[in-house]
């Protein structure tokens, strides 16, 4: 196999497949949101190594590793440490598949926004000693 070979897209039964065998999950990004891809990884249990931008380390917060984006030796450094030490990797990922479950999963997520909906469109708090009125006179002026 070329190692520039591409890897079509994956779903369903074949991505799970190839997340749960998976050593080692590597997101090179240099400009990220945050990643559907890092959080899928997460999920199935995977030791992430990502880029230092911010939306992957807020995502990764801890349960996985970074490395300086754009520096390939410091890419290297952290693939030989990740791929030579299981039980790193293993407590990893089960850091990050907690996370996952705390703060992403689908259900968690629409319920805090939700929330947020529900406080947008709560009536506001009147003071009322400003709000009091003046009752009309009923004289024209």
């Amino acid at each position: 196999m070329s190692p520039s070979r591409v890897i079509d897209w994956l779903s369903g039964e074949t991505l799970e497949a190839v997340l749960t065998n998976a050593a080692l999950f590597v997101l090179p990004s240099d400009l990220e949101g945050s990643s559907l891809a890092l959080l899928d990884a997460m999920g199935a249990g995977v030791c992430v190594l990502a880029s230092d931008t911010p939306e992957n380390c807020e995502v990764i917060a801890g349960t996985g590793f970074t490395f300086q984006r754009g520096d390939a030796k410091d890419l290297q450094l952290m693939l030989r440490l990740l791929l030579s030490d299981s039980r790193l990797r293993k407590a990893a990922s089960k850091l990050s598949v907690e996370r996952v479950r705390e703060r992403y999963l689908w259900g968690k997520v629409v319920a805090d926004v939700n929330d947020i909906y529900r406080q947008l469109i709560r009536p506001p708090v009147i003071n009322k000693s400003l709000a009091r009125m003046t009752k009309p006179t009923g004289k024209a002026a």
